[in-house]
């Protein structure tokens, strides 16, 4: 799932980019509203998460911003200072899904997360359209076989490595969503810090190479720097 977040605190930044990460979410974060409303232009989120106080603007001007011009149905929480019971109404009146108050807790926050995913039926993995018969999954044009470890493009056979792989098949399977060197590290190859992160970048960039992902085939496999990888659909 794809959360933007307007906040300038920059520990606060940290602390749900972690949250998110580990949760297999992709996060962006703006610090000021005129960076927040140029992204908006071109960026599309499933969820958006705003502070109350920012140095040019305030949560409430940007959510009757997204509400009103914009047009804009993303499901919002607030995730701020202001504890009244007047700043809760006076959000969720102009528009707010939720209200969480500062200082907030790593569980509290994804499951509030979780319940919105629900209520808006929002699919993490969209971007991805699934076929499953006996094993085999369907990423036009890719065509993943599981029990004969073999991945085609346009039904042609690629030589993968079993590392490459499952590599392959775990971004697949989490099409759109970031996926950081640490958690890949962890499921692939069952083991933390003691593995040199090159051999992640390494991987990637082979099954980059051999499956031929880039915009033309339609999939684009990015890294995020300092944060991981995402494979997403393009058009």
């Amino acid at each position: 799932m794809r959360i933007g977040l307007l906040e300038d605190d920059t520990s606060q930044i940290e602390l749900i980019s972690l949250w998110a990460d580990e949760a297999g979410d992709q996060l962006q974060s703006y610090t000021t509203g005129k960076s927040f409303r140029a992204a908006m232009s071109d960026e599309q989120f499933d969820l958006l998460v705003l502070d109350w106080h920012l140095p040019d603007t305030t949560g409430i001007e940007e959510l009757d911003w997204l509400r009103g011009e914009k047009a804009s149905n993303t499901p919002v929480i607030f995730i701020t200072s202001r504890d009244s019971e007047e700043s809760v109404v006076e959000a969720l009146e102009h528009g707010a899904d939720d209200y969480m108050v500062k200082p907030v807790k790593k569980d509290i926050t994804l499951a509030r997360i979780k319940a919105l995913r629900r209520r808006y039926n929002i699919d993490v993995t969209s971007e991805a359209k699934v076929s499953e018969t006996k094993g085999i999954e369907v990423f036009e044009p890719y065509t993943i076989n599981e029990p004969e470890c073999s991945i085609t493009v346009n039904g042609e056979a690629v030589k993968l490595t079993n590392k490459e792989f499952e590599l392959a098949v775990y971004l697949f399977r989490n099409a759109g969503s970031l996926v950081s060197r640490a958690f890949l590290m962890e499921n692939i190859w069952g083991t933390k810090a003691d593995l040199n992160t090159r051999t992640v970048d390494t991987h990637i960039s082979r099954i980059r190479s051999k499956l031929g992902i880039n915009p033309t085939i339609g999939w684009q496999l990015s890294s995020i720097y300092q944060r991981g990888y995402r494979l997403f659909k393009v058009s």
